[in-house]
């Protein structure tokens, strides 16, 4: 099978790369995952994402489980979950609400990260960089996007259009999709990217399999090593990375505000 790396020399499934940034916390020696729980999502940029190491484990070649040790990852000032900034309103230059952010492009060869505008509420999507935006957070640390142009300006910037029903150029059609470790081909699940507030990838978050999906536990990985597997495979998508690294992965748990 014949695995396509997601980088700079590919063009339409690209992802920018991540500048990846473990912060030294305490950490302890975790242990498989106890019970299922409700997922629960941080909705602050300066939300904390787990001080200590949660119960956490990892597939080894066989696919069976191991325990790890992983660094629990503090997010820094102004970063934020993709899913957080997906679906919030949108200001204009005149400080007038003109929309919402449809969806997250991310980065390529030829692309800057970009904003997917939904003009009005059922308008049409343009796409807008993230240097022609401010992100700030209200009294409730909702992440607030401010355009630099008006909404007139909006209206006559060219249409975005998706790339077929997969469009891996967008954050959104990546989250919530399983993908398959390449050293033992078990699944595990993309429910997230943290972003830098200039809409870099700094991580993709990911949960170990379907049934970790449903807890609150999730580990990080650089987005350069998402791929899309060619060949008869039908386009699965692959995290290419060795066991060793997949253990080292730091892990966050999801909290409420």
């Amino acid at each position: 099978m014949k695995r396509l790396l997601i980088t700079a020399s590919a063009a339409a499934l690209m992802l920018g790369a991540a500048a990846c940034s473990k912060t030294e916390t305490n950490a302890q020696t975790a242990e498989a995952p106890a019970t299922e729980t409700t997922q629960t999502a941080s909705n602050s940029a300066d939300a904390m994402y787990g001080g200590e190491v949660m119960d956490a484990s990892a597939n080894d070649e066989m696919g069976a489980k191991k325990d790890v040790t992983r660094i629990a990852y503090v997010p820094a000032t102004g970063e934020m979950m993709a899913s957080d900034l997906i679906d919030e309103d949108v200001y204009d230059a005149n400080g007038e609400e003109i929309g919402e952010i449809a969806d997250i492009m991310i980065s390529g060869d030829d692309t800057q990260p970009t904003l997917i505008i939904r003009d009005g509420v059922a308008g049409a999507l343009h796409p807008v960089t993230f240097d022609q935006a401010t992100i700030t957070w209200d009294e409730e640390k909702e992440p607030i996007a401010t355009l630099t142009v008006t909404d007139e300006t909006l209206d006559s910037m060219p249409e975005f259009e998706q790339e077929g029903l997969n469009d891996y150029r967008l954050a959104s059609e990546l989250m919530g999709t399983n993908a398959s470790l390449a050293f033992n081909d078990k699944e595990v699940r993309i429910t997230d990217f943290i972003m830098a507030k200039d809409g870099t990838l700094k991580y993709a978050v990911v949960a170990d399999g379907v049934v970790d999906a449903l807890t609150s536990d999730r580990y990080l990985v650089n987005p350069d090593v998402i791929t899309i597997a060619q060949g008869d495979s039908d386009g699965e998508i692959v995290l290419d990375l060795t066991s060793e690294e997949y253990a080292d992965a730091p892990g966050i748990e999801l909290t409420d505000d």
